[in-house]
């Protein structure tokens, strides 16, 4: 019963000083190393990912956050054969930390997204005939500098780390890849 009582009153107290911020940002990237595994094995020769993602952060305003995020992923692989595009859905959780830097507030965070649907458009690029759906995780780490406009609204732009790790398990291929998209953001205090 004590155990209770003291994570009932972690959690009220913890109430009085969060705070939940909504966030959108879209953004647009290049792979730096890309890897295809297929029965033939394609070189991959050009990777661009770009998207948008929602999200909501509960927690400091200055400090530790939990989050949840939402993303609409855009890829073209380009191979020697072709490329092929593909559409992700996913969803995620993202712990970050706010700080202050001089004028701007700093925002660092990791996260983990599970692809909900892959959609691909034809697989020629890749050597196979056909259409499937990427399925897997996409793990990123973001540094967002963030100008305040007002008590609660801000803008900025941020630099972006993320690991596809991507397959279609009913073709035998899988998706190994690291791009450094830049993203540019607005978030909402309330």
């Amino acid at each position: 019963m004590k155990k209770i009582l003291v994570i009932s009153l972690m959690i009220l107290s913890t109430l009085s000083v969060a705070e939940i911020h909504f966030w959108f940002d879209s953004s647009l990237g290049f792979s730096l190393y890309s890897e295809l595994y297929t029965p033939e094995n394609k070189p991959i020769s050009a990777m661009t990912d770009y998207g948008m993602q929602i999200g909501f952060d509960y927690g400091l305003q200055r400090g530790l956050r939990m989050g949840v995020s939402f993303a609409y992923l855009n890829m073209s692989i380009k191979t020697d054969l072709g490329s092929v595009d593909s559409s992700l859905l996913c969803v995620g959780i993202a712990p970050s930390f706010a700080f202050d830097f001089l004028d701007v507030v700093c925002k660092l965070s990791g996260g983990v997204q599970y692809v909900l649907v892959g959609p691909t458009g034809s697989l020629a690029g890749f050597g196979i005939s056909g259409t499937s759906n990427f399925q897997g995780w996409i793990y990123t780490g973001k540094l967002d500098f963030l100008w305040q406009l007002s008590e609660q609204f801000s803008v900025g732009m941020g630099i972006n780390v993320r690991f596809h790790d991507l397959s279609i398990l009913t073709r035998d291929l899988s998706l190994r890849s690291l791009s450094v998209p830049i993203s540019l953001k607005i978030n909402y205090r309330f």
